[in-house]
């Protein structure tokens, strides 16, 4: 693709999102996702690669069935009673309908199945870029519909949480890991925006500061498989350690910066009495503890002394450095939790 392209295609995912935050009419909702959505296909498909073809066309035929399945909601609502305010035009099937097709296009359990075999068919750029802005079009959608539904955004938020945290337990391929570690996230951030908007926003920002680094190291270095990380880390210790760290981090573990949004979210839950919720979601992160551990393993506790600095040049290294330091930001998690407590 050419490079003076491609930033029109990521306009195209701005104006998107701005869309829908600015309408007032389920149409418009509508229009905001496929914008979206065909904003980022080609983009999918960037180095044009048998995987990531299969990955762009299951991508594009899940998207388009979770569009139809929304337009189909808003036809429905449209039946019983006509008004242009989003908060109100919602209720019975229709409604249901609707939030399901949303929760189909974020990769929401139980719908989500085709997040894990599109990451794994896609480089680490693509899938990033998936796992994190592609989220904010649904998440739009949900915080101009009002949540009309919490209860049904509660349930999907702690099955997404389960789900994902199961999932994971035996897969070897890093993609998919990272994957499973999205829909775990995802569980967390749907439930957050479900009580609090702006709480569920703070979690998002959260999250991409977290992945960002780790996803961009894992590209520059090419590694695929849990295993590739013995060998595949050339890098300095230090590199290496703040790596583990930034793991730790994803997993939500104190006192890192991953842990400050799930403590937000856990303060608001039992604040408003939604213990059986809280508890849900603790346990699905709990259960994703153990491929975040064992991640963490690989990368700091059994790395081969003579790994350190060989066939490294310049330019890598430097890069490496650059990702480190941006992992180490999740070392000032323990500062901003103090800082936070005190507002709590």
């Amino acid at each position: 693709m050419s490079p003076y392209i491609s930033p029109l295609f990521s306009l195209g995912m701005f104006i998107s999102v701005m869309l829908i935050l600015c309408s007032s009419h389920w149409i418009f909702l509508w229009m905001g996702l496929e914008l979206g959505t065909l904003a980022f296909v080609p983009m999918l498909a960037w180095w044009h690669t048998s995987l990531e073809v299969e990955a762009t066309v299951k991508y594009f035929i899940v998207q388009a069935l979770a569009a139809a399945t929304f337009f189909f909601g808003g036809l429905m609502n449209m039946n019983v009673v006509y008004t242009s305010d989003v908060s109100h035009w919602f209720g019975g099937v229709g409604e249901m309908i609707i939030l399901l097709a949303v929760a189909v296009k974020l990769g929401m359990a139980p719908f989500h199945y085709w997040v894990v075999d599109v990451v794994q068919g896609l480089n680490y750029i693509p899938g990033l870029v998936l796992l994190t802005w592609q989220k904010l079009p649904g998440l739009a959608v949900f915080i101009q519909l009002g949540c009309s539904n919490p209860t049904l955004i509660a349930v999907l938020g702690c099955l997404s949480a389960l789900v994902g945290g199961l999932g994971g337990l035996g897969q070897t391929q890093l993609r998919k890991l990272l994957a499973f570690s999205s829909i775990v996230h995802l569980g967390w951030l749907v439930t957050g925006v479900g009580v609090n908007s702006l709480l569920g926003m703070t979690y998002f920002v959260l999250y991409v500061s977290v992945s960002l680094p780790i996803f961009l190291f894992l590209h520059i270095m090419n590694v695929v498989h849990v295993n590739q990380l013995r060998s595949g880390i050339v890098g300095s210790p230090v590199v290496t350690a703040l790596l583990s760290l930034g793991v730790l981090s994803l997993a939500g573990l104190p006192p890192f910066v991953g842990f400050l949004g799930k403590w937000l979210v856990l303060t608001e839950l039992v604040s408003q009495t939604m213990v059986l919720v809280s508890a849900v979601l603790i346990s699905g992160t709990l259960v994703s503890l153990y491929y975040y551990l064992r991640v963490g393993y690989l990368c700091l506790a059994i790395m081969s002394p003579q790994q350190v600095m060989v066939n490294t040049s310049y330019r890598k290294s430097f890069i490496f450095n650059i990702l480190a330091v941006l992992v180490g930001f999740n070392l000032i998690g323990l500062a901003t939790s103090s800082g936070v407590s005190c507002y709590i």
